[in-house]
């Protein structure tokens, strides 16, 4: 067997090991993925710091969110801080100041995290929630958040994050909204063995203490997220995602810009990955044993598929045709076996998720495009990323 075939063949099987673990989990868990804690009185103080740079056109919309929210106003408290803003953020902030809301401004320094972090240590609440200034809160969205915070050990509730299509939809919006869907069904999944790796920017719930006893953001991460949802796996805390506390965040609606945001998430979650790399293992559970390595397991895959691309493009003049029905047929090549049946599985999934979501009439077309192109899209964003890390590139916001 040659260097390529062995490619193949680990390729093929890190594919299979991925979906059979997902698929496992959802037949485990189906019945109880949709169910979320019952109702709870428990009205904590909640600090909401809305970090803003540039987002005259959007801060408005999710302030007013907030002050909207079916939750005792005495109890909350927002704090709204511009990033030294070159438009009329920061005057927009101090117009809300007669209703509560309190405004500050801060030197850019280059990251989001810096701007959570300033207002974080200025809160009162028991709870703290990062919100993105281009995003908003559904009325209902803090009470369905705060119910999943049962145990002191639970420390922080990540939202339903959606794609919001007010602002303007397109082909690549509509494909964003089944994506993030998706993510947020596999990141539900994934609250049952506690290995959740992102607490999302757009809308994320902590306990106050986390930030006291494991520290702010990551200054100079450009994944502060992932960073921070790594470190409170790390100190064994849990992290719970809602499917109804509904969030809606603007989207990149042209390829350009969706570009540059992937990469970041890409480089900025690599970086995070090697920084945690001590934690596979055991010792953190499934979180260790399966979704830390899955990560680089993820980037073998990526190389090995380029590798089996190129080598058979330049020998054969053609692209590999795993998924060929005459391949399978005539040769019974057991990669192409081995896909075919992860094939299989990924529709399972998607079905499980297209009935979970029902209520948000995705389109069959948006659907069929988002299994066909997803996956290239992802190899692509993570090609660029690569590319750029082997060119030391220095990492931006």
């Amino acid at each position: 067997m040659n260097g390529l075939k062995l490619v193949e063949y680990a390729f093929s099987f890190i594919a299979l090991y991925v979906t059979v673990f997902f698929l496992l989990l959802f037949v485990r868990y189906r019945k109880t993925v949709p169910v979320e804690p019952e109702a709870t009185d428990w009205t904590p103080k909640l600090s909401v710091v809305i970090p803003a740079y540039n987002e005259e056109r959007n801060l408005r919309r999710c302030i007013d969110s907030v002050l909207n929210a079916d939750y005792p106003r005495e109890k909350l408290e927002i704090i709204v801080v511009d990033d030294s803003s070159t438009d009329s953020t920061y005057e927009i902030a101090k117009s809300y100041e007669k209703l509560g809301v309190k405004a500050y401004r801060k030197e850019n320094e280059g990251t989001a995290a810096s701007t959570k972090n300033y207002g974080i240590r200025r809160c009162t609440g028991e709870l703290v929630a990062t919100l993105d200034a281009d995003s908003y809160i559904r009325k209902d969205t803090i009470r369905k958040m705060i119910k999943h915070f049962q145990s002191e050990d639970i420390a922080a509730v990540t939202a339903a994050i959606k794609a919001d299509e007010e602002r303007g939809k397109n082909a690549l919006v509509v494909i964003q909204k089944v994506e993030y869907l998706f993510t947020l069904f596999s990141r539900k999944v994934l609250t049952f063995i506690d290995a959740v790796q992102v607490t999302p920017g757009p809308f994320s719930m902590f306990r106050r203490w986390v930030f006291e006893k494991i520290g702010y953001f990551e200054n100079k991460s450009i994944a502060e997220d992932q960073e921070l949802a790594m470190r409170i796996q790390q100190n064994n805390y849990k992290i719970r995602s809602s499917l109804e506390a509904e969030v809606y965040t603007e989207v990149p609606k042209d390829f350009g810009s969706l570009l540059k945001q992937r990469i970041r998430w890409h480089r900025g979650g690599l970086h995070n990955s090697i920084k945690y790399l001590n934690m596979i293992g055991p010792h953190y559970g499934d979180f260790g044993l399966v979704i830390m390595p899955l990560t680089f397991l993820s980037i073998i895959g990526i190389v090995g598929l380029l590798v089996i691309s190129s080598a058979n493009y330049l020998e054969n003049q053609k692209y590999v045709e795993l998924l060929g029905a005459e391949a399978i047929i005539m040769t019974f090549n057991p990669i192409h076996v081995i896909m075919g049946f992860v094939v299989l599985l990924n529709l399972i999934w998607i079905l499980w998720g297209i009935y979970l979501f029902r209520k948000e009439r995705l389109s069959m077309l948006s659907i069929f495009i988002y299994i066909i192109g997803y996956s290239y899209l992802v190899v692509f964003y993570w090609i660029a990323a690569l590319l750029k890390e082997l060119k030391g590139e220095k990492l931006a916001w």
